[in-house]
């Protein structure tokens, strides 16, 4: 079985946190709002390099990182249905500028209010952190 370290951030703009949607059908964790981030090139950037790298591919955003919010894992199927040991390293990231636009391997972005993160359909980790941190 591969592992993958994925590094991601909830990226808060006031009361609003943002998410972005793969298209349909596609793993990791499909049909779910996903936190912005992705893989980890160990052999060439640190953890705050990658996910500022991240951050700006997927969602062509600048943000301010705050601190790092937690760590998990999870075991689930990659895009291509290979078995895949993820381990998650989330930071909290702080909206400072551009006009979020999905890029890269997501359909599209959204925000989503704080308090109706219980409406939106979260992937598992992303749900799992945000009763950690009571905002579910």
């Amino acid at each position: 079985m591969k592992s993958r370290v994925i590094v991601s951030a909830v990226i808060e703009k006031g009361n609003l946190l943002l998410f972005g949607k793969k298209p349909e059908g596609i793993g990791p964790y499909p049909n779910t709002l996903h936190l912005i981030g992705g893989g980890v090139n160990l052999d060439d950037e640190s953890l705050t390099d990658a996910i500022q790298r991240e951050i700006q591919e997927e969602a062509g955003i600048k943000v301010q990182l705050l601190e790092p919010l937690s760590f998990d894992e999870d075991y689930a199927p990659d895009k291509r249905g290979e078995m895949t040991h993820y381990i998650f390293l989330v930071y909290r990231a702080k909206y400072i500028s551009g006009s979020a636009q999905a890029s890269d391997d997501l359909e599209k972005l959204v925000w989503v209010e704080k308090d109706k993160l219980s409406e939106v359909q979260l992937n598992k980790p992303s749900k799992k952190l945000f009763k950690k941190i009571n905002y579910l």
